[in-house]
């Protein structure tokens, strides 16, 4: 699919170009985006044309370093907020950061991602803070200094109710002296 970013901007008409089919009209080129964005398989590109002709002159794919789809619901659901230990912002309104950075390896997958609002997104980024994923939903923020701070995802569930005390031993007649 074929769609000038001004028509995605709602800024043109200009029809999209389905391959294989042939022109679409632009609400079914927008919809057929819209309807792929969550799609993980989807591979999205930034097309540059010249200015006069429409030539494509080179085409830059958006990286797949970025997650999304169920993915990155798991991750919303399953951290529910920013994961830094004195924020309390609604996670699908965060960044999804990763733990180890994409560019020295880190893998863009559920265990090496988490919501971080862009403030503590930015203090980590900018001040040396390291965070690191500990098992799922349970991170550790370290500071600059080497302190340590820990930080959990709120359960989904009741947790099991506390087991039963064991039975009290037998009682014995010294046990059953009168109320004095």
């Amino acid at each position: 699919m074929n769609i000038p970013l001004t028509t995605l901007m709602g800024l043109s008409t200009q029809p999209g170009e389905l391959g294989g089919f042939g022109p679409v009209i632009t609400e079914v080129a927008v919809r057929i985006v819209a309807n792929h964005l969550d799609n993980p398989e989807a591979r999205f590109g930034v097309g540059v044309t010249h200015p006069v002709t429409g030539r494509l002159l080179h085409l830059h794919p958006i990286p797949a370093r970025f997650l999304r789809g169920l993915q990155a619901e798991l991750v919303h659901a399953r951290d529910q907020r920013c994961v830094w230990t004195t924020s309390r912002r609604p996670a699908a309104t965060c960044h999804l950061d990763h733990n180890t950075e994409h560019a020295h390896g880190g893998s863009t997958s559920v265990e090496n991602i988490a919501p971080l609002c862009p403030r503590h997104h930015k203090t980590k980024t900018d001040r040396d803070w390291k965070l690191e994923q500990t098992g799922p939903g349970e991170h550790r923020l370290t500071d600059p200094y080497g302190r340590q701070y820990r930080s959990g995802a709120p359960s989904l569930t009741d947790p099991f109710p506390p087991e039963p005390a064991p039975a009290a031993a037998a009682r014995t007649t010294e046990d059953d002296l009168p109320p004095f």
